[in-house]
């Protein structure tokens, strides 16, 4: 199969453009995606006016568009700039997209995406840099999407697009993710990835490392630093956090006996904590025999500071290494 090689937000742009070509009713709105391209490069010149266009600031109004585009039968995609404005449009987002279809027992379809990017490790504060996967994971009919690499990316945008309910898509802005470097080798021909998941993007034997988004490759590296101490570590990417792949979980930590849950999000109320007990409702006797007690690495339950000093309160690599070294010493 021939391959590209792309940055990943060109994944995205792919993305984008392929699901307009292939559906009339994809449109999409937000702040400054015509102004400052990224992902967006070149929809207005192939798309129109009529499909893409900027918005003000106004976060609210973007989502409460969406949901009435969607329920006049268009499947829209709202661009929210960073995923820290995600609070500033919480009664649109939370409730009336992701619990009023439900409450009203609203029999139709309701296609949105909300598209937006964590920014942690900038060092540009907290309304800026929040990753708010755990405030939206309360609210019952949101979809939650946060992929790491370009190929997940593309594949997993797509299907999302598709989907017929209410989506949140959360990419990650810093450059450790490959959004302004570092290239991977795309197929060219079409491709579409499941919502809920998990992809193992490396295996190992002592230690299962469950994440997502940004923290994948931080977690990538601590293991390579480990296999040089002849610790072996398993990294399972979750891809969606909602829906979650528990059965790709539990095959992993049945075969090490060992579980490290990462993500760059403060620890408090923090997807971890709902991981853990999932794994726990589903599998109880596996828990029972597992070889140390289940550890976190997560953010400080601090607001993120703005400039160099955020490294101190988001996890890094060596926090990561650190974990795993209690976990099998």
């Amino acid at each position: 199969m021939p391959e590209q090689t792309v940055f990943l937000r060109d994944a995205l742009n792919q993305a984008f453009k392929e699901e307009m070509r292939r559906d009339r009713d994809v449109v999409m709105w937000g702040e400054d995606l015509i102004a400052m391209g990224g992902s967006t490069q070149g929809i207005l010149e192939e798309f129109g006016p009529s499909r893409i266009k900027d918005t003000p600031i106004a976060e609210v109004a973007i989502v409460e568009m969406a949901v009435g585009a969607a329920l006049t039968g268009l499947r829209p995609v709202a661009h929210l700039m960073l995923a820290g404005f995600v609070p500033l449009c919480c009664d649109a987002l939370f409730l009336k997209l992701g619990s009023y279809y439900q409450e009203f027992n609203y029999k139709g379809t309701l296609p949105v995406v909300i598209f937006s990017q964590v920014a942690g490790g900038r060092g540009i504060g907290p309304d800026h840099a929040l990753s708010p996967e755990a405030i939206l994971h309360h609210s019952p009919g949101l979809k939650i999407v946060m992929p790491s690499t370009a190929y997940d990316a593309k594949g997993l945008l797509k299907a999302s697009i598709r989907d017929d309910y209410p989506v949140v898509f959360l990419t990650h802005l810093p450059t450790r993710s490959g959004f302004g470097q570092g290239r991977e080798a795309l197929p060219e021909e079409e491709y579409v990835i499941p919502l809920g998941k998990a992809d193992i993007k490396r295996e190992g034997t002592d230690v299962t490392i469950v994440t997502y988004s940004a923290m994948v490759f931080d977690s990538l590296a601590a293991a390579e630093k480990l296999a040089e101490e002849g610790i072996n570590i398993e990294v399972l990417d979750l891809r969606c956090l909602v829906p979650l792949d528990i059965d790709a979980i539990i095959q992993s930590v049945d075969k090490t006996r060992r579980l490290l849950i990462v993500h760059e999000a403060m620890k408090r109320g923090g997807a971890a904590g709902e991981i853990m007990f999932r794994i726990m409702e589903a599998a109880p006797e596996l828990v029972k025999t597992l070889k140390s007690p289940v550890k976190r690495v997560a953010g400080k339950n601090v607001s993120t500071p703005r400039g160099p000093i955020e490294g101190k309160i988001t996890p890094q690599i060596d926090d990561i290494i650190d974990a795993v070294k209690g976990m099998v010493g």
